[in-house]
């Protein structure tokens, strides 16, 4: 019973704490992608232009970018991955419990 309550309370702690990770894994990203936009934005409205400014611009939009969104992906990544392995070890907590409590019933220690 009270093991119940405790992986209880350190399951929302570990959800509370992953739900924080996963917010701030999104506004980091869209700080630094937002950052990004805003300073390329003077550069783009014409105070660099020529054939060197096109193609920094198209490697900014089609490699630096997406690679922001695939870094901010991978981590949202790690963060399911991290709570699947919780759900496992919270299974498996709930299957051992049964077998311990079981086994107390059957010699009536407790």
């Amino acid at each position: 019973m009270i093991m119940n309550l405790i992986m209880s309370f350190v399951r929302s702690q570990v959800d509370n704490l992953l739900g924080q990770a996963t917010k701030e894994i999104d506004r980091l990203g869209d700080e630094v992608a937002g950052g990004l936009r805003n300073a390329l934005n003077p550069l783009q409205n014409g105070m660099w232009t020529g054939q060197g400014a096109e193609k920094f611009f198209e490697e900014m939009t089609s490699v630096v970018f997406p690679e922001i969104a695939a870094i901010a992906t991978g981590g949202i990544d790690f963060v399911g991955a991290f709570q699947s392995a919780a759900g496992i070890i919270e299974q498996a907590d709930e299957a051992i419990s049964g077998i311990v409590n079981s086994v107390v019933d059957s010699f009536d220690i407790f």
